[in-house]
């Protein structure tokens, strides 16, 4: 129930974003896949920050509040100029769309992790985590990816 309440809300303005999409230039097939690579993100960038915080004297606290955030937003936001420069997106709610996919992904990924490691049963934790979080991840990519396109 955790990760359905901690997922549910980003999917939902997901499913909000393509619906006002009028042109419906991006097919579903490739939402999934990009929901999918936002998941393969989150893992990268997982990795790439225990790896950073194993090999370095760097204070977790400094980290998580400086330097975890850049290194997740670049990994995430790459994908968006990839898609821009090769031009397979051909509007700027494209971009939105790939954008939010992104951090969907990235979203599911990371509230579970958090549902196995902060073991709280408490129902409000997961609805703020995926109302708040989840929607931060898919927004800041989307606006980047509307930035980008712009």
């Amino acid at each position: 129930m955790d990760i359905l309440v901690s997922v549910f809300p980003v999917f939902v303005f997901l499913a909000a974003l393509i619906f006002l999409d009028s042109y419906k230039l991006v097919k579903l097939k490739w939402i999934i896949a990009t929901i999918l690579l936002g998941c393969g993100i989150a893992l990268i960038a997982f990795w790439t920050n225990t790896n950073i915080l194993e090999r370095t004297n760097i204070d977790i606290e400094l980290f998580s509040r400086y330097m975890a955030p850049v290194i997740e937003e670049v990994l995430k936001a790459s994908f968006i100029v990839y898609l821009i420069r090769s031009q397979k997106v051909g509007f700027m709610v494209d971009s939105a769309i790939y954008g939010f996919a992104i951090g969907a992904g990235f979203a599911c990924v990371e509230n579970i992790y958090y549902i196995h490691s902060i073991e709280s049963s408490n129902l409000f934790l997961w609805i703020i985590r995926g109302f708040g979080t989840a929607v931060m991840h898919g927004g800041t990519t989307a606006i980047c990816g509307v930035i980008s396109k712009n």
